[in-house]
């Protein structure tokens, strides 16, 4: 899940910037989410800084601190040695000749330059929600490609030929790094040619949540009674998750995935109703192998008890 406040950090060695700049952006939000700002006064604490908190979404960076360029020594040290390419670096300088704003901009990768001199709440304000819009896009378009790279990578691993319960392990195990949640459940019910009902329930449980067995079967109850009154195929939103309903073609068999979490934002949901139409597949694949198999040692038992 993204981070819930955007990391801004402060880097200069006058105090009073610092003070300055977090009052200028006292109440600001982005997209509903406020900000949390850290501070370093050197160039070199601003990238331990930084290698601490890569989440990190922007950088204020002074030039001038230990030394005339540390602000663009520790610019450098960001790009290459963390290799951030994500944080949005502005630099913040009060000897704008000693460092050309073209020049710097092109040699140093930063995404803005601004002189104190000039500098205004209204100025920084404008500056800031730029920084944090182009972070963002950047951001959500890394988290989506994570997400397409984890279900292609899923693909690749589930056959027709594995056991259901080793199908659904890996499944669960790319919900659970999509979701990022602390408990994730993933249920199936399957049918033979006979009808006869097979039940799998899977879970994986991180942290401290109980996995000794209560929570599970209290929200396994629970979210067989929610799908069972619903009709749509659409996630559905309980009190204490989301649970997206799927089913296998041939009315083989249906299925549900829980994740445990207050909330999912717009990226994961996509991402996992994605994830559950292919499930949806793969399973089938792999339930019809399965009555495929016990269909022919069926014939073959026929077939000989015969002779």
């Amino acid at each position: 899940m993204s981070q819930s406040k955007y990391k801004i950090l402060i880097v200069d060695d006058d105090e009073d910037v610092h003070a300055v700049t977090q009052l200028s952006l006292r109440g600001f939000k982005h997209q509903g989410k406020r900000c949390e700002f850290l501070a370093a006064h050197s160039g070199k604490e601003a990238v331990d800084m930084m290698a601490a908190h890569p989440g990190v979404s922007v950088v204020l960076l002074d030039v001038v601190m230990e030394s005339d360029h540390a602000g663009l020594d520790a610019c450098r040290a960001i790009r290459e040695d963390l290799n951030n390419q994500f944080v949005r670096i502005i630099l913040r300088t009060g000897q704008p000749g000693s460092s050309p704003e073209k020049e710097t901009i092109d040699t140093y990768d930063i995404d803005g330059y601004l002189a104190k001199s000039e500098m205004t709440a209204n100025k920084l304000y404008s500056t800031i929600r730029t920084a944090l819009k182009a972070w963002t896009e950047l951001d959500d378009l890394e988290r989506h490609r994570r997400a397409l790279a984890l279900i292609h990578e899923c693909s690749m691993s589930v056959y027709s030929f594995d056991p259901v319960e080793v199908a659904l392990e890996r499944i669960l195990d790319t919900a659970s790094k999509i979701a990022q949640s602390d408990l994730t459940i993933l249920s199936l019910e399957t049918f033979d040619e006979s009808e006869v009902p097979s039940s799998y329930i899977t879970h994986r449980a991180e942290g401290e949540t109980d996995d000794g067995g209560e929570v599970v079967a209290r929200l396994v109850k629970n979210t067989n009674h929610l799908v069972s009154q619903s009709a749509r195929s659409e996630p559905i939103f309980a009190t204490e998750g989301v649970i997206f309903p799927f089913a296998l073609h041939h009315e083989l068999g249906h299925g549900w995935l829980f994740i445990k979490t207050p909330s999912l934002d717009n990226l994961q949901q996509q991402s996992l109703s994605l994830l559950c139409g292919y499930a949806a597949n793969a399973l089938y694949s792999t339930v019809a192998q399965r009555v495929l198999i016990a269909s022919k040692d069926i014939e073959d038992d026929f077939n000989v008890m015969s002779i």
